[in-house]
């Protein structure tokens, strides 16, 4: 058998201002700064708190 390795393009998301972050699936919730990274949970990007 052969395996491949598939390149899988990941983007990196940056908040824009200081804000909130929440996972909807597992419920965390993280502050993150202007210019950070807005992390992945649970393999989806975390959405912005408004």
């Amino acid at each position: 058998m052969e395996s491949e390795l598939k390149s899988t393009q990941s983007f990196v998301v940056r908040a824009e201002k200081e804000c909130d972050v929440y996972c909807s699936i597992c419920h965390k919730l993280l502050h993150v700064q202007a210019g950070q990274v807005i992390p992945r949970c649970c393999g989806k990007p975390m959405q912005v708190l408004d």
